[in-house]
């Protein structure tokens, strides 16, 4: 059962309808965006489908880009900078930025919402292009990180080595995940975080815990 956050008490229904009319909209704007392609697709569009007013899909979305890549992306993104900037200063900065990714693995029902988008984009191919803008807003959160918590500039190799790292085992467990059996419980995480953790292992594996010295 679904429980209203943080409080372990079922949903009122006032929240249950606001998640209804949220889900409607990712819905409509969803097969929208594949019937007709994202350009095309105007937030009137979406809004009409989902039978409610423009004014509301605001409400719950600031833009076609937000309800394109959905929740899940952009509190990933926000979640990041904010678990990094939470780790121990003493802490390795590469051992720093492995242990958030891993507290910031997809479960199995934010898996399948991803999923569902990367599918989209084989469909559409100028997604790819938000697609990458929103990668490389991931990257510049851990470059930045790496290079505060190091006293390096953002432009070092080691800042991006390890950001290129962070984002690339991202990207290869989010296009290798499609060829995954889709997650079909609620467990903590679905099956792309072993292929993300795999991947970043390998690719830091040259990598060290803090940069040489200067």
């Amino acid at each position: 059962m679904t429980t209203s956050p943080g409080s372990g008490l079922p949903p009122s229904r006032r929240e249950r309808r606001k998640q209804e009319t949220r889900t409607a909209l990712e819905e409509a704007a969803l097969a929208l965006f594949a019937a007709k392609g994202y350009e095309q697709t105007t937030v009137e569009e979406i809004a009409e489908a989902a039978g409610v007013a423009v004014r509301t899909f605001f409400r719950y979305f600031s833009s076609k880009q937000h309800v394109l890549f959905g929740d899940v992306a952009h509190q990933r993104l926000a979640r990041l900078r904010t678990e990094l900037a939470a780790t121990a200063v003493d802490q390795p900065p590469l051992e720093a930025v492995a242990v958030v990714l891993d507290a910031l693995d997809l479960d199995a029902a934010e898996q399948r919402q991803i999923t569902r988008r990367i599918r989209l984009m084989d469909e559409q191919p100028s997604l790819i292009g938000m697609y990458l803008t929103l990668m490389n807003d991931l990257r510049q959160v851990v470059v930045d990180f790496v290079a505060e918590r190091t006293g390096l500039p953002p432009h070092h190799p080691y800042p991006l080595l390890v950001a290129g790292a962070a984002v690339t085992s991202w990207d290869v467990a989010l296009c290798a995940g499609l060829a995954e059996p889709e997650p079909t419980d609620a467990g903590p995480v679905g099956p792309a975080s072993r292929i993300r953790r795999a991947a970043f292992a390998a690719l830091t594996a040259g990598i060290p815990a803090t940069p040489p010295p200067r």
